[in-house]
C-alpha cells in the first residue's frame, strides 16, 4: 500500500553525503502527496547556492520512489527555505508603503489576480490609500483589469510614478514591455525586474500594497519571501483536488519561509442556477483544506459571469454589489482595527 510512511521509508535510502544522513532524517522532505500512482513532495534547501550543489539528490529520489511498485509519476518541487533562526533584520521595506500583502496561488488559472484586484478595490472603498503592483512578470493582467495598456509610468527623480487609475496606484510590468511580446529572462533577470518594478516606483503614503504574484513557487515567491518584509499572504484556490494540491504547496513554502498566512479564499466556489448551488469544480474543498492546515478560511466566490465581463471591460467598479458585498466579506474576515486605527491581522 502506498502511504506516507512508505514514501519516507523509500527516501530514507537517499543519503546526503555530506553528512552521512538521509534527507528524511536532515528535514529536507514536506508536503508530501499521494494521488492514486502520482507522488507528489517538496525537497527543501537552505539556499539556491545548497540546491545546485545537491542537484543530485533530486534525481535520487525520483529514482527511489519510482522503484516502488505502482508508483506511475513523482513530482519533486525544489524549494529554498532558509534555516530556522533565519534573521529578518535585513529585509526590505518598500519606500512609502506602511503594509505589504502578497496574493498567491499554487495553480494557475485560479483567478487569482481578479481576487487581488477586487481585494484593493474593496480596501479603498473603505477609505484606505492601497496600491496594487503586478508581479506576474510572464503574464502581467493588471493592465487589461484596469483598462490601462498602453499608459506609461512617468520618471520623477530617476523613480517611475505609479499609474493611478480609479484611485488605486498601479504598477505592472505590462506599463513598460509590448503585451504581445514573450517575456523569456532567467531567473535573475526576473528577480531584478521585480525589484526594479517595487522599490523603482515612487509609492505615495500607501497603507496597503497588494501584490499579484505569478502562479506556482518561483523565483518570484522566493525573493518577495527573503528580501522583503510582508505582512502576510493570501493562497487563492478553487474547490477542485488538482489546485488545491498546488495550493498546499504555496501553503508550505509560506510557512517556510516565515510569511504569515492570512487565509485561504476559495474562487469559482459554485455556479448558481434557478436558486440552487451547483459545485462545477467539487464542494468546499478550499474550506476543508483550511480546517486541515489550521488556516483562516476567508470565503467563498461564485462563478458568474460579470466576473469575467468586468475584467474585460477595464473597470472593476462595475461589478454589482451582491458581487462586491462577496469580497467586501471576504477583506473583513482579513482586515481588523486595531486600538491605533489602524489595520492589522487576526
Amino acid at each position: 500500500m502506498i502511504n506516507e510512511e512508505a514514501i519516507k521509508l523509500s527516501l530514507r535510502k537517499v543519503i546526503d553525503q555530506d553528512t552521512g544522513k538521509d534527507v528524511v532524517t536532515l528535514g529536507m522532505v514536506s508536503s508530501i502527496v499521494i494521488k492514486e500512482g502520482h507522488i507528489g513532495f517538496v525537497l527543501q534547501f537552505l539556499s539556491r547556492e545548497h540546491a545546485v550543489k545537491k542537484a543530485n539528490l533530486k534525481v535520487e529520489c525520483e529514482n527511489a520512489l519510482k522503484a516502488i511498485p505502482d508508483i506511475t509519476r513523482v513530482t519533486v518541487v525544489e524549494a529554498v527555505v532558509g534555516t530556522a533562526n533565519q534573521k529578518t533584520s535585513n529585509k526590505i521595506s518598500i519606500e512609502g508603503v506602511k503594509n505589504t500583502i502578497v496574493v498567491v496561488s499554487g495553480k494557475g488559472g485560479v483567478g487569482k489576480s481578479t481576487v487581488a484586484l477586487n481585494i484593493a478595490v474593496s480596501l479603498l472603498k473603505l477609505g484606505y490609500r492601497i496600491a496594487i503592483a503586478d508581479a506576474d512578470i510572464y503574464g502581467p493582467s493588471l493592465p487589461q483589469m484596469l483598462g490601462s495598456q498602453g499608459l506609461t509610468p512617468q520618471i520623477e527623480n530617476k523613480k517611475m510614478l505609479p499609474v493611478e487609475r480609479y484611485g488605486l496606484q498601479t504598477m505592472s510590468i505590462g506599463y513598460v514591455i509590448d503585451k504581445n511580446s514573450a517575456v523569456i529572462w532567467r531567473g535573475p533577470m526576473i528577480t531584478k525586474a521585480l525589484h526594479n518594478l517595487l522599490l523603482g516606483t515612487k509609492w505615495q503614503d500607501v497603507e496597503y500594497l497588494i501584490i499579484d504574484t505569478p502562479p506556482g513557487t518561483g523565483d518570484v515567491h522566493l525573493s518577495l519571501a527573503e528580501k522583503f518584509n510582508l505582512t502576510g499572504a493570501v493562497i487563492v484556490s478553487t474547490p477542485q483536488e488538482l489546485a488545491l494540491i498546488d495550493a498546499k504547496k504555496a501553503f508550505d513554502m509560506l510557512k517556510k519561509l516565515n510569511v504569515s498566512i492570512i487565509g485561504i479564499v476559495e474562487n469559482m466556489s459554485y455556479f448558481s442556477y434557478q436558486g440552487s448551488q451547483i459545485h462545477i469544480f467539487g464542494e468546499s474543498g478550499a474550506e476543508k483544506m483550511a480546517k486541515e492546515l489550521n488556516i483562516k478560511f476567508l470565503g467563498k466566490i461564485p462563478i458568474d459571469q460579470q466576473i469575467c465581463e468586468v475584467s474585460d471591460s477595464g473597470n472593476p467598479f462595475l461589478l454589482s454589489k451582491t458581487l462586491m458585498k462577496v469580497y467586501n466579506d471576504i477583506t473583513e474576515q482579513i482586515l481588523v482595527k486595531d486600538q491605533r486605527g489602524f489595520l492589522s491581522f487576526n
